[in-house]
């Protein structure tokens, strides 16, 4: 969300056409249950960006970021604008994001969000590039999945930041204008199916953007940099900048942009990872399996290592492993005799490093 200027689970998605060709497997989701935000997923960005080096978060925003904005509750994540002062700043908003505990390269990222609405309301769904491998922004590249302006109502935009670094950044993107209920009045379906080499943008299962060959480059670099490096997940509400412009005396707050759900996919076919530099995560032994398995895994260096399984929703159903294990190959046993027979997903998280395999319990 820069200015304009500057698992889990064996699950297929049949959105559209073109998603029914894929084998999308659900590899990450919060649903948002409990009352707290899950840390474990995400981290808080506090402040007015001056601590991250570009103060107004790089568009002349004035919010000032803060973690009690951000709330969980009744099965729904809220991140709440408001007016009160503090910090030099006259607003308070808030923002989140995955990066160091969900980072990927091509997938299908799916919300559903309702926005706020008023003057000066700047809401964003969108990724950076969790190591910018070509160079600083927009050289390694932004994904803008869902951005939102609290006074055009019917209208999203979807948008990709490459090129060189600024100030000669280059951006590409398109809006959708809803014929139905408004992005203030109820929750919409927003989704992005990023693949080597193309990007695809939908609102309530519409295809309105696709872009590929031609439309982006980075440097020197060989298409398709830079959207061929692991990216990471933003969800913001911003108060004012470049873009939207301040709030008038018409803007109502508190202002909310509120998820019920995100859900993240890979395509089979692609290749989920179950081995990456540092970490190989084996197929358990037996499997299908019957009452009790074994899960193997080697590690390059010492980890703290949390293994979790998941349901074909998505949703944890049992905790394996969550402590440290040094360098070498390890196994942990699983007793599986309580859970329904059916398709599961078990992950394993050691240190940046993440890894996913299947499992059938009949």
């Amino acid at each position: 969300m820069r200015t304009r200027t500057i698992l889990f689970g064996l699950c297929f998605v049949l959105i559209s056409s073109i998603a029914q060709a894929q084998n999308w497997t659900l590899v990450w989701s919060d649903e948002f249950e409990g009352d707290t935000l899950n840390t474990d997923m995400w981290s808080y960005m506090i402040g007015d960006g001056t601590e991250y080096g570009i103060s107004g978060w790089g568009n002349n925003e004035l919010q000032y970021y803060r973690e009690g904005n951000v709330t969980v509750s009744d099965g729904k994540l809220t991140i709440t604008a408001k007016r009160e002062n503090i910090q030099n700043s006259q607003f308070t908003s808030g923002r989140i994001r995955t990066k160091g505990t969900g980072d990927w390269t091509y997938g299908r990222f799916t919300f559903s969000a309702k926005m706020p609405t008023g003057q000066g309301l700047w809401a964003a769904i969108w990724m950076l590039p969790t190591d910018e491998a070509y160079g600083g922004w927009a050289a390694s590249g932004e994904i803008d999945i869902m951005e939102y302006l609290g006074h055009e109502t019917d209208k999203v935009h979807g948008t990709l930041h490459y090129g060189a670094a600024w100030p000669n950044n280059q951006y590409k993107g398109t809006h959708y204008v809803t014929d139905g209920n408004s992005f203030d009045s109820e929750f919409h379906h927003f989704a992005l199916e990023w693949e080597p080499g193309e990007m695809r943008w939908y609102v309530d299962s519409v295809l309105y953007q696709t872009q590929g060959q031609g439309d982006w480059y980075t440097g020197t670099i060989d298409f398709p940099a830079p959207f061929d490096k692991p990216f990471h997940l933003l969800l913001n509400l911003a108060v004012g900048g470049n873009w939207p412009g301040n709030p008038d005396i018409s803007t109502q707050f508190p202002q909310e942009m509120v998820l019920d759900y995100v859900r993240i996919y890979q395509d089979e076919t692609l290749g989920i990872p179950h081995h990456e530099s540092g970490v190989e995560l084996r197929q358990n032994h037996p499997n299908p399996v019957k009452g009790y398995t074994n899960i193997s895994f080697s590690l390059t260096s010492g980890e703290h290592v949390v293994i979790e399984m998941f349901d074909a929703m998505g949703r944890k159903v049992k905790s394996l492993s969550d402590q440290y294990f040094g360098a070498g190959s390890h196994r942990v046993g699983v007793e599986i005799h309580k859970l329904e027979p059916g398709h599961y997903t078990y992950r394993m998280r050691a240190g940046k490093h993440s890894a996913i395999r299947k499992m059938l319990i009949l």
